[in-house]
């Protein structure tokens, strides 16, 4: 399971990590869960937060990925 945690546009996030191959499940508060049906939970969530970085729209916001064992 990889959790994005952001407090600024979620949508966005959502959008991307949908894009890049993300399952969405849930929202809790700030923190959005998606399952990775590729398996390697650290090394997406080092991949997907180093692409979001790079987009114009969120890389001035505060947010953090992390893989997290279900």
């Amino acid at each position: 399971m990889i959790i994005v945690n952001a407090p600024l546009k979620q949508d966005l996030f959502q959008k991307y990590a949908e894009d890049d191959g993300l399952v969405f499940i849930k929202k809790s508060g700030m923190k959005l869960f998606f399952n990775n049906p590729e398996g390697d939970d650290e090394k997406k969530a080092e991949a997907l937060k180093k692409k979001l970085k790079g987009e114009r729209e969120l890389a001035a916001i505060y947010f953090s990925v992390q893989a997290q064992q279900a």
